[in-house]
C-alpha cells in the first residue's frame, strides 16, 4: 500500500539477458566483445526438477531485481508453485512481499489462490503478498478495503512491512477510514528509516490529494513526524512544494517546512532563511539572517553560510551588529568551517569587531589554507609577500599563488604574475629618467 514503483515482471522477461556486467573490451575495438552467459528460457525452466528450481528460486531472495538472477529465480518459483509445491508458493509470497512485485499474466489469480491457502496456515509473506495483488490490482480487481484488511492481519502478527502499510492506509484513508492516531501508532514498532519514508508518502498524498481530498495541513503534520526523524527532510520537501516539482506549489507550506526544519538545526534550511533575510533593510531581519548563518555554518561542510557571515562583514553592517558576525565567524571557525575562518581572518586584519591582529589572521589562513581552500592560499601568499603577520618570504608567496592559481582562484594569477614578472612600469618613474643623448631626451 505504501506508494512505490511495483515492477512488472513478465515470465522470461530477461531470458538470453547478461548475467553480472560485460566482460572489459580489449585494446583493440575491432575485436568481437566476450560471449555473456544468458538466463534460462522458460522452456529449459520448466524441464528442470522442483528441486533445482527452488534453488534458483531461493537466489531471487537475495538477488536485486532488475537482474536476470531475479527474474529467473521468480519465474522458477512460480514454475514450481503450479506444480503444487507449497515451499515454492511461501518463497514466491515472500519475494513478491519484499520486493513489492507484480506476477504478470500468467495465472495469477491461481497464484493469488495459492498464497491465500499458505495464508490462512500462519504464512506472513503470503499474507502481505495477497494484500499486495488486491492493493495493486495484480491478477485481481483493485480492492483497497480487502487489501487494508490483509495488511492489518499481516500486521496483527508482527509483520513491520505490513505496519508500515496499514499506518499508510490509516494516514489517506486508503481501504479504511482515516485516521491520524491509529497511523501513527502503526508505525511505532516499525524502523525509523522505513517510518520516515511512510510519514513523507502519506504527507504528499494529503498534499496532493493522490488519494482523497487535498489536507495541506494534515499534510505538514505528517512531515513534520518525518523531519523529527531527519531533519533534512522537511527541507527537501519544502523545496519541492516551492518549485511545484511534485505537481503542487505551495510557498507558504514551503516557508513553514523550511523553518520547522532550520529550528531542528538543518544547516540548509537555516541557510536558506539566512538568505533571504541578508538582504533586508531591516536591523531585526539581518540580526536573525546572522543567527541563522552563525547556526549553518557550524555545519564545517556547509561553506555558502560561512560565506554569507563573511560577506556580512565585508558590507560594513551597522555597528550594533558587527559584534554578532564576528562571534558567529568565531564559532563556525572553531567548528571548522574553513570559509568562515577567512572571514574572521579578515576582521583581525582590520581590527572589525576585535583588535587588529595580522599574526592572528595569518594563523587563520594558514589553517584554511592547509585544508585546500583556494582562497585562503591567496589571501596568506600576499601576506608572505608584503611581510605582514609573517615573516616576507616570496619564495613561500609565489608557492602559495602558485598553488591558488592551479586550484582556479581567478585572482592569484594576476597576483603571480607580478611576483614574477615585475611591471614595466616599475622599472621607468618618468621622462625625467632617460639620459639627454637617449632617443626622445630633450
Amino acid at each position: 500500500m505504501i506508494r512505490t514503483s511495483h515492477i512488472l515482471l513478465l515470465s522470461c522477461m530477461m531470458a538470453g539477458a547478461a548475467y553480472g556486467a560485460p566482460a572489459k573490451q580489449a585494446r583493440d575495438a575491432s575485436a568481437p566483445p566476450a560471449a555473456i552467459p544468458a538466463g534460462p528460457s522458460l522452456a529449459q525452466l520448466k524441464a528442470m526438477s522442483t528441486a533445482r528450481l527452488l534453488r534458483l528460486g531461493q537466489a531471487a531472495l537475495k538477488a536485486k531485481v532488475d537482474t536476470v538472477a531475479f527474474t529467473t529465480g521468480l519465474d522458477a518459483l512460480k514454475i514450481a508453485s503450479a506444480r503444487g509445491d507449497r515451499v515454492a508458493t511461501r518463497m514466491l509470497g515472500k519475494v513478491m512481499a519484499r520486493h513489492e512485485v507484480a506476477v504478470a499474466a500468467t495465472g495469477p489469480a491461481r497464484i493469488e489462490r495459492k498464497l491465500r491457502y499458505e495464508a490462512l496456515r500462519g504464512a506472513s509473506s503470503s499474507v502481505l503478498a495477497v494484500a499486495g495483488m488486491y492493493d495493486r490490482g495484480d491478477g485481481v480487481p483493485v480492492d483497497t478495503k480487502k487489501a487494508a484488511e490483509w495488511y492489518l492481519w499481516a500486521a496483527r502478527v508482527g509483520n513491520k512491512r505490513a505496519m508500515a502499510n496499514v499506518a499508510y492506509a490509516y494516514g489517506v484513508g486508503r481501504g479504511v477510514e482515516r485516521n491520524e492516531e491509529a497511523a501513527l501508532k502503526w508505525l511505532q514498532e516499525v524502523n525509523p528509516g522505513r517510518t520516515r519514508i511512510t510519514l513523507v508518502e502519506i504527507g504528499w498524498a494529503l498534499a496532493t490529494g493522490s488519494e482523497g481530498p487535498v489536507d495541506m495541513p494534515a499534510a505538514l503534520r505528517f512531515f513534520e513526524r518525518a523531519a523529527q526523524i531527519s531533519p533534512n527532510v522537511a527541507y527537501q520537501v519544502a523545496m519541492d512544494l516551492e518549485r511545484g516539482t511534485k505537481g503542487i506549489q505551495d510557498r507558504e507550506a514551503a516557508g513553514h517546512l523550511i523553518k520547522f526544519a532550520a529550528e531542528r538545526g538543518d544547516s540548509a534550511a537555516a541557510t536558506h532563511l539566512a538568505n533571504m533575510l541578508a538582504g533586508s533593510d531591516k536591523l531585526e531581519d539581518q540580526r536573525q539572517a546572522i543567527q541563522w548563518y552563525t547556526l549553518a555554518a557550524q555545519d564545517k561542510e556547509n561553506t555558502a553560510a560561512g560565506q554569507g557571515l563573511s560577506r556580512l562583514l565585508a558590507l560594513r553592517p551597522q555597528s550594533e551588529l558587527v559584534p554578532l558576525i564576528v562571534a558567529g565567524l568565531q564559532k563556525a571557525a572553531d567548528a571548522g568551517n574553513h570559509e568562515a575562518s577567512i572571514g574572521l581572518a579578515q576582521a583581525y586584519a582590520d581590527g572589525t569587531g576585535v583588535e587588529a591582529s595580522p599574526e592572528r589572521a595569518a594563523d587563520l589562513l594558514q589553517r584554511a589554507a592547509d585544508a585546500g581552500i583556494p582562497e585562503a592560499k591567496y589571501r596568506l601568499g600576499l601576506m608572505y609577500k608584503s611581510g605582514t603577520g609573517v615573516s616576507m618570504d616570496m619564495n613561500k608567496a609565489i608557492e602559495l599563488m602558485s598553488s591558488a592559481q592551479e586550484s582556479g582562484f581567478p585572482l592569484a594569477a594576476v597576483a603571480l604574475s607580478s611576483m614574477l614578472e615585475p611591471s614595466a612600469t616599475n622599472a621607468v618613474t618618468g621622462p625625467e629618467l632617460l639620459k639627454p643623448d637617449e632617443p626622445g631626451a630633450k
